[in-house]
């Protein structure tokens, strides 16, 4: 029987947000959250609990397969982002870009469009790192980069089967298929899913909405701002995940060839597909490639790659020595090291949260609700958002829910495709915003800005988008049909936002810069 330690499941995960909310310190807050979990566990006894926060918690997250390899992809991911800064790789990008990118709107419309070019994996890393020179030469905040990268990386990963998503899902869905004795083909339910994901469908029309017309909301609305008026693209007080060194910057009149950021992007994805490829067997799989491939390997390899091929376009350039440039790679290597300590004390929280049965005490709430049928996807997404959240796991949250909504719906002639979705939905809102959900982290770490600082500005467009989802759910949960509920949500999605901008621009109304300090690491500011 799976443990399920009612009410004390939630402690370490209400400890862990509300720590980070408060101290703005995610490292600590997880640390603190995840050992008073593992003292649960251990009866109250601090002193067992203790060495097993390490042997049982830390140790087997650090040494899972998958784990490793994500590990492995954010170092060789910070080696290759210090190779570009010192090759002036995105200044290059940025003097080309804005030959045909004439406003800061264009631009962030510009970096959610670039988002689709990446739906074999989750974009927001890879999209984040590419974009980021494009955005700061508009003076797009870092925060604003960072919610349209996780706005946009699970979301669309959610939505393509052509990454491990996909995949995953269907599995999920296969299992359920199976327990239910139908004989319906699992992948026909995954395409069905597809436009009953309300969630993704929603966050991405919002994320278009809000760069297209730049009606930020909440503490957004300040850093943007301040971006505009001042050029300084973080606060006086953020802390950024990623810190820049003064190697990394060049005198913004000198002007870089293209081929600086060309080279080492064209090498990226060049050797990424011929990985691909190989470890997929095209000549075998066909189309089906991307499913059956290991892409996780092809995107280590496509960085690493990538790394050496500005490595010797530094070299070509003159720009430092064979040994200085390895040197600069590895210091890009080190870099990395505090947000894979932060990845795996993440880790080691969902797996405390797991164990104490978190999942299973949230299932059981939901599972005895007693609402009107029409009701039960609105409420399994409802509570999937609070599981995704408090645990900041999207594939957990979704199976634990999976086998807890399709049977349910399945048995008052609710579609498997529409419980699959809310389960799936309800998942990917912590995955979103989650302070310890491993895509806000890679979010903050691809925009280099603040880790709580990104959390607390992207909060009020995904709760927004949340709130506007469920209605979604209720709607199509009585009138059957998804097209109307999508239309419902978004416009209601508007509505709010606009409302909120409008409280933003009046609570912001009087702010003055002029005495603000700057922040110390900004090694430059484009506005004195």
């Amino acid at each position: 029987m799976e443990p399920n330690y009612g009410i004390l499941s939630i402690i370490p995960a209400f400890i862990v947000i509300g720590l980070a909310l408060w101290t703005k310190k995610t490292m600590l807050s997880l640390i603190i959250g995840t050992f008073i979990g593992v003292v649960i566990l251990n009866g109250g006894n601090v002193l067992t609990a203790f060495p097993a926060t390490f042997t049982d918690f830390i140790v087997p997250n650090m040494v899972s397969e998958g784990n490793i390899k994500t590990l492995i992809i954010i170092t060789v991911i910070n080696g290759f982002v210090k190779m570009l800064k010192v090759t002036g790789a995105g200044q290059s990008l940025a003097q080309w870009a804005k030959k045909g990118i004439k406003s800061k709107r264009s631009a962030e419309v510009i970096t959610c469009a670039s988002g689709f070019a990446f739906i074999y994996t989750e974009p927001n890393f890879v999209l984040g790192v590419v974009m980021r020179s494009v955005t700061e030469a508009f003076n797009v905040a870092r925060v604003k980069l960072a919610y349209i990268t996780d706005s946009l990386g699970c979301n669309i990963a959610a939505l393509s089967p052509i990454c491990s998503y996909g995949p995953y899902y269907t599995g999920l869905i296969a299992a359920e298929i199976a327990a239910l004795g139908l004989s319906m083909d699992a992948w026909s339910v995954y395409w069905k899913y597809l436009p009953n994901n309300l969630y993704s469908l929603l966050a991405i029309l919002i994320v278009y909405y809000v760069a297209a017309s730049g009606k930020d909301i909440g503490p957004m609305y300040l850093a943007e701002m301040r971006a505009d008026k001042t050029g300084r693209l973080m606060g006086p007080n953020d802390d950024p995940i990623i810190k820049e060194t003064a190697d990394e910057q060049f005198d913004s009149n000198q002007k870089l060839p293209i081929r600086n950021f060309v080279i080492p992007m064209a090498t990226m994805f060049i050797v990424l597909f011929a990985t691909i490829f190989y470890t997929g067997d095209l000549a075998t799989n066909g189309i089906q490639v991307f499913t059956n491939a290991d892409i996780t390997l092809s995107i280590i390899c496509g960085m690493t790659a990538a790394g050496l091929a500005a490595m010797a376009v530094g070299v070509a350039e003159k720009i430092f020595t064979i040994g200085e440039g390895f040197e600069k790679w590895i210091q890009g290597f080190i870099v990395a090291t505090e947000v894979n300590l932060i990845l795996i004390m993440a880790w080691a929280l969902s797996t405390v949260s797991s164990d104490l049965g978190l999942k299973f005490f949230i299932g059981d709430i939901v599972e005895s609700t007693g609402f009107t049928p029409a009701l039960i996807p609105a409420i399994v997404f409802l509570a999937g958002c609070v599981i995704s959240f408090a645990t900041g796991s999207s594939w957990g949250t979704t199976a634990l829910l999976m086998p807890v909504a399709v049977p349910i719906c399945y048995t008052y002639g609710i579609e498997i495709e529409i419980s699959a979705a809310a389960a799936i939905a309800g998942g990917l809102f912590g995955d979103h915003c989650s302070p310890i959900s491993d895509t806000t982290i890679k979010a903050s770490m691809a925009a280099a800005c603040d880790h709580m600082q990104h959390v607390s500005t992207q909060i009020p467009y995904a709760v927004t988008a949340g709130a506007c989802s469920f209605v979604a759910f209720v709607v199509a949960g009585f009138t059957d049909n998804t097209i109307i509920a999508l239309v419902v949500a978004f416009a209601l999605a508007i509505l709010a936002i606009n409302v909120q901008h409008k409280m933003a621009k009046k609570k912001y109304a009087n702010v003055d810069f002029s005495d603000e300090p700057i922040n110390p690491n900004l090694v430059h500011d484009t506005k004195k």
